[in-house]
C-alpha cells in the first residue's frame, strides 16, 4: 500500500469519521495518522463506541502505514 492508498483507506473507515481529522485542513498524513491513533485508543477503553470489526480494522491500519509517518514511527501502540 502506498500513502495515497492509505489515505484514502482511512478517510474511509469509521475511525476516522469520529476522530478530530486533523489532516483535513493539511492533507499531513502524520496528522492523519494521530487521528486513527488517538481515536483507536479511546475507543480500546470504551470511552468511544466502536464496533470491535472497526478497531481491529483500525489497529491494522496504524500498524500497516506507522512506517510511512515522520513522527511516529517510533511510537508503541501498545493498547
Amino acid at each position: 500500500m502506498n500513502k495515497e492508498e492509505a489515505i484514502k483507506q482511512a478517510h474511509e473507515m469509521y475511525a476516522y469519521d469520529i476522530s478530530e481529522q486533523a489532516d483535513a485542513d493539511n492533507n499531513d498524513f502524520d496528522a492523519l495518522w494521530q487521528s486513527i491513533y488517538d481515536v483507536l485508543q479511546v475507543a480500546t477503553y470504551g470511552i468511544v463506541d466502536m464496533e470491535q470489526d472497526e478497531i481491529d480494522e483500525a489497529m491494522a491500519w496504524l500498524k500497516q502505514t506507522q512506517a510511512m509517518t515522520e513522527k511516529y514511527k517510533e511510537t508503541e501502540i501498545w493498547f
